[in-house]
C-alpha cells in the first residue's frame, strides 16, 4: 500500500495503527509462500479487521492485511485509490479473490472467468456478488469524496486462491502474484 509523493506532502498518511502512532507513505504486507486454494467461507474476518497489520491465519495461508488512511493535512481533497497487478505467473490472477473492507463495507474483486463450455458457474452468495477486475492489470478503482482533514478510514485487504473457481486448476502450482494498491489526491500525480 502506498501513498504517492505529492498526497503526501499534503498530509495523506497511512498506518498499522488505529492510533496513527507511526504514520508512513507505504506499507508492506507479508508475503505468503505456497499457499493452498481455499474458499471466502473459511476467512477469518472478524480476526482479520481486529488485528493491525498483518493477519496470519494458523489454518489457512491468505494474505490479510488492515491499515488506516488519514488525511493530516489541512485541506478538504478527493482521494483516489487502486489496486494493480505489478507481476503474475501461471495465470495467478485467473484464480485468486481480492476482498477490500473499506471502513467494514466489502467488495471482493475477481477477474473473469474462463466459460467453461455451457456447464454454468455456481458459487456461493458472497462470491455472486464480486465485481470484475477492471483489466488486466488494473483490479480496482475508487473514490473517496470530501475527505476532511483528520478523518479516518479503515482497510482490510484479504487475498486468496478462490478454490470453488473454475480457473483454480493443477496449471497455476507454483504461480505467483504481486498486487500494489495506491492512494493519491484526485487530480494529483497518481
Amino acid at each position: 500500500m502506498s501513498v504517492d509523493y505529492d498526497s503526501y506532502k499534503r498530509g495523506i498518511v497511512l498506518s498499522n495503527t488505529e492510533t496513527l502512532n507511526n504514520p508512513q507513505p507505504r506499507l508492506m504486507t507479508n508475503p505468503v509462500y505456497g499457499a493452498r486454494d481455499m474458499t471466502y467461507s473459511w476467512l477469518k474476518l472478524e480476526e482479520v479487521t481486529q488485528t493491525e497489520g498483518n493477519y496470519t491465519d494458523p489454518d489457512y495461508d491468505y494474505v490479510a492485511y488492515t491499515f488506516y488512511l488519514t488525511n493530516n493535512g489541512f485541506e478538504t481533497v478527493d482521494i483516489v485509490y487502486h489496486i494493480r497487478i505489478i507481476d503474475t505467473y501461471k495465470a495467478m490472477d485467473s484464480a485468486i479473490r481480492v476482498l477490500v473492507i473499506e471502513d467494514g463495507v466489502e467488495t471482493i474483486y475477481q477477474k473473469p472467468d474462463t466459460p467453461q463450455g455451457s456447464v454454468p458457474i455456481s458459487y456461493t452468495l458472497p462470491l455472486q456478488m464480486t465485481e470484475k477486475f477492471l483489466s488486466d492489470t488494473i483490479i480496482m478503482r475508487k473514490r473517496i469524496m470530501n475527505f476532511q482533514p483528520q478523518t479516518v478510514i479503515k482497510f482490510s485487504v484479504v487475498v486468496w486462491i478462490e478454490g470453488l473457481d473454475p480457473d483454480t486448476t493443477d496449471d497455476i502450482i507454483g504461480g505467483m502474484i504481486k498486487l500494489q494498491m495506491n492512494f493519491s489526491i484526485e487530480g494529483g500525480i497518481e
